[in-house]
């Protein structure tokens, strides 16, 4: 459980310390285009939406370990792409292998395998601790060590952590006594008709879609709004002050909102931190202090949203179709990265009005999160 956690921490820190510094990278490229820029960031997602289930298919026929190591090997392969483009295509090209290399539904498969089902959920919060540290501390270190060794360094960083990682696939994750064939963490294309016909989990996908486009149009145009103010290497400071503020409410949030039945509140929580973000974004993208509030209410509204949609997705499913509502509700999370990395960077030099395409987003989002049943303690549904 710990080895699996320590491997997604070293996956994940290097897409965290690229995330505050690519899209001012990319624009600097030969060939970069507003809309170039926004696919570099977007790629990742698209790829993921598409390979993320496969892999996890591929996993049950081919075995866990096998399929993780090869897949955390094509995204060090995608680093090195990234690390060494001269030009913005060779960026996308490499964001996107990166993307490709998607093991999240192998991972969470091998822990199935290698954890009682009592003990699931507290593996599953581990990892999801791992991640947490990995965001804070690469958002907070990422711009500092972009200033001083350049952004393809911190490519070449994440390729060899990659590479760490699938050693420690190999030689340090203990192999499961058997293979568990748990459908509560496998995309089963059968059960697809009955978790599209639950119009709860639809609308915690599409609030997922809302989210993820707006996060990333935020960090394609964020970065760059807060470059015409201070310089890289200030940047970081911008995220300690953010990130551990957002980690503190993603702690409570994950701890109290399934204990005390407030998962709908928490999402509609996200929703009016994605609003606020874009209204500042609408009447302040001139201004330092309005772009690091629209940042961090954007960091606040995953910290608020993204503990409590995928409990309510859980609690939804039949156990029978519970891979398959997983797999969907990640499909949309990384649809919406792509579709907001287009965004983000076909309006970069238009803040407002993509504040105000976000806000608009927003308010559709509202109005799917105001349906969302209510769940009681421990996702029982109310009355």
């Amino acid at each position: 459980m710990v080895s699996l956690a320590g491997i997604y921490l070293l996956r994940m820190l290097g897409m965290y310390m690229v995330l505050p510094v690519l899209s001012l990278h990319a624009a600097e490229l030969a060939g970069a285009t507003p809309l170039m820029t926004g696919l570099a960031l977007g790629g990742y997602g698209l790829a993921q939406a598409a390979l993320q289930i496969p892999f996890g298919v591929w996993s049950d026929r081919f075995g866990r370990r096998r399929v993780i190591s090869i897949g955390l090997l094509v995204f060090a392969g995608g680093s090195v792409i990234a690390a060494t483009s001269g030009n913005v295509v060779w960026l996308v090209v490499g964001r996107i292998m990166q993307g490709a290399g998607g093991v999240s539904a192998a991972v969470v498969a091998l822990l199935a395998d290698a954890t009682r089902p009592g003990f699931r959920a507290r593996a599953m919060a581990i990892m999801g601790a791992s991640v947490g540290v990995a965001f804070a501390i690469g958002m907070i270190s990422g711009p500092s060590l972009a200033a001083r060794y350049g952004v393809p360094f911190l490519f070449w960083l994440t390729a060899g952590l990659s590479v760490l990682a699938a050693l420690w696939v190999v030689t340090g994750v203990p192999r499961p006594e058997r293979h568990v064939h748990d459908a509560s963490v496998e995309w089963t294309p059968g059960h697809l008709t009955e978790v599209l016909r639950n119009p709860g989990m639809l609308r915690v996908d599409l609030g997922a879609f809302f989210l993820h486009s707006h996060v990333t149009a935020m960090f394609v145009a964020g970065p760059q709004l807060l470059g015409r103010h201070i310089p890289l290497e200030d940047h970081g400071t911008v995220y300690l002050v953010l990130v551990p503020i957002g980690l503190v409410v993603m702690g409570l949030t994950a701890f109290f909102a399934d204990r005390r039945g407030l998962l709908k509140q928490a999402v509609l929580g996200g929703v009016g931190c994605v609003g606020v973000s874009a209204l500042f974004m609408v009447g302040g993208s001139s201004q330092l202090m309005p772009v690091a509030a629209a940042m961090g209410f954007t960091i606040l509204a995953v910290a608020t949203a993204e503990p409590a949609a995928p409990s309510i997705v859980t609690h939804l499913a039949n156990d029978n179709a519970r891979g398959t509502a997983a797999g969907l509700y990640h499909m949309c999370q990384f649809t919406g990265s792509f579709f907001g990395g287009l965004v983000g960077g076909y309006m970069i030099d238009r803040p407002e009005e993509l504040g105000v395409l976000l806000f608009l987003g927003t308010v559709i989002w509202f109005a799917l999160a105001s349906g969302l049943p209510s769940l009681g303690p421990e996702g029982q549904p109310r009355d």
